[in-house]
């Protein structure tokens, strides 16, 4: 391709995929402030290197593997310990065999509040940065945006099989952290949305929680079996977890930063 404007504008570009990558961001990186930094940085290395891209067919999973590559680089800059962590690809095909495809079918929901409901979304997202790099990426691609196995294999450079191991590994992580204490997942279950609406209103009590719960979860650690009802009702809401558009405002001033980067 001789120019980048002969099939590509940044604008077509960004208004046809900003809600998607912005959307991808928000599920690597689980922080909304990120994902508008790192979906601004994968449109910019996007455009820059626009003219190896030689059909429209292949933008979306281009990009998409930009914004992966994009949130490892993000971890590596903030030398997170989750960069170092490589778990072992013999152990990892051999966990592909213990998984068990459960589709995340409808279930009855628990009714309840739009404000509380955001609250669950915002804490089933925030309890995949327990997951390790790569589960977390496996996670996202497969479970909440509909990737296979094998368009995951590619972009993560792992073989299916490993691929597979990630993601046993990560759904039993999450599985064991939400049984026995979300009531989304059993009625019974003591924790509520509710009572941590009203302690997220000290913030600073709140990030400082969090900043102490950095180890990565460990469902073997916590002797958690495999259930296939808590797995089905985990992957639903995961997979029914709302998609989100950034402002007008976002869409623009990323046009506008990637036209003075390469003017």
């Amino acid at each position: 391709m001789s120019s980048k404007d002969e099939l590509f504008t940044i604008e077509s570009i960004i208004n046809e995929y900003g809600s998607y990558i912005y959307n991808l961001s928000l599920k690597l990186s689980a922080d909304p402030h990120k994902a508008e930094d790192l979906a601004q940085e994968t449109f910019i290395k996007a455009w820059k290197n626009i003219n190896q891209l030689n059909n429209r067919e292949s933008l979306k999973s281009w990009l998409r593997t930009i914004c992966v590559n994009e949130f490892r680089m993000m971890l590596r800059a903030e030398k997170r310990a989750a960069i170092t962590y490589v778990e072992n690809i013999e152990e990892l095909e051999h966990d592909s065999i213990l998984l068990v495809s459960i589709p995340p079918s409808a279930i009855d929901e628990i009714e309840t509040t739009e404000e509380v409901a955001k609250l669950r979304d915002g804490c089933f997202l925030a309890m995949t940065r327990k997951l390790t790099l790569n589960q977390r990426i496996a996670f996202s691609l497969i479970d909440m945006f509909g990737l296979s196995i094998n368009e995951t294999a590619g972009i993560l450079n792992l073989t299916p099989k490993a691929t597979k191991g990630l993601l046993y590994r990560a759904r039993m992580n999450l599985e064991s952290i939400f049984d026995g204490h979300c009531s989304f997942v059993d009625i019974n279950n003591p924790c509520s949305c509710t009572a941590w609406i009203e302690f997220m209103k000290d913030r600073d009590s709140f990030q400082k929680k969090m900043q102490e719960k950095t180890e990565y979860l460990d469902y073997k650690m916590k002797g958690y079996i495999f259930n296939a009802e808590v797995s089905q009702k985990i992957q639903y809401y995961y997979h029914h977890m709302p998609e989100q558009r950034p402002s007008q405002k976002w869409f623009d001033q990323v046009i506008l930063l990637v036209k003075e980067f390469y003017k």
